[in-house]
């Protein structure tokens, strides 16, 4: 299941493997990682129908392909989605694949991204700089 609209991967920017876009937020988050019994708080940093980059302070190596749920909260609705470890950045930030997700979530994935989506085109029409945390 693929959300309406979502771009054909042949037309994507050169090294790009994503096929929707990936949205900023800034919501706490906690990744359990479920082999271990582990919890780490954190931030959600942005979202996809497909995924989202977790940050964390807590010092832990976690490693890639691992199972994990990620619990966190954006516009108001609560998410405690399955996944898998896909992708590591430095030792404090990870990628999260998403794996399957119920239809009621998948439907709520939809209206938050587009809700998302909605911000971010506002914000792009008044001119103020994107929120994608690489900001100074």
């Amino acid at each position: 299941m693929e959300p309406e609209g979502a771009p054909d991967k042949t037309q994507l920017p050169k090294g790009e493997r994503r096929k929707e876009p990936r949205l900023p937020v800034d919501a706490a988050a906690v990744l359990h990682l479920l082999d271990l019994a582990i919890h780490l708080r954190g931030r959600i940093l942005d979202l996809s129908m497909s995924g989202c980059q977790f940050r964390t302070e807590d010092c832990y190596t976690m490693g890639i392909y691992r199972r994990v749920e990620i619990e966190f909260n954006v516009e108001g609705t609560p998410f405690r989605l399955s996944g898998v470890t896909q992708s590591i950045h430095k030792k404090s930030s990870v990628g999260i694949r998403f794996l399957n997700v119920s239809d009621c979530k998948w439907q709520q994935l939809v209206e938050i991204i587009s809700e998302l989506q909605q911000a971010a085109d506002a914000k792009k029409e008044s001119g103020e700089p994107p929120a994608d945390g690489n900001s100074p």
